[in-house]
């Protein structure tokens, strides 16, 4: 493990899986709150 390295972030290897992930989770929220709102509000609908 990189613990004696003083944190696991010092890890390139790791850091990018971090970051991998929550921004895929950050992506999929996005893509969710469209849709939610698209469907709710009728953003479809031109002014």
């Amino acid at each position: 493990l990189s613990l004696r390295y003083g944190n696991l972030f010092y890890n390139p290897f790791h850091a990018l899986s971090i970051v991998f992930l929550y921004g895929s989770v950050l992506l999929f929220a996005m893509h969710g709150a469209t849709i939610l709102a698209v469907g709710r509000y009728g953003g479809e609908r031109e002014i």
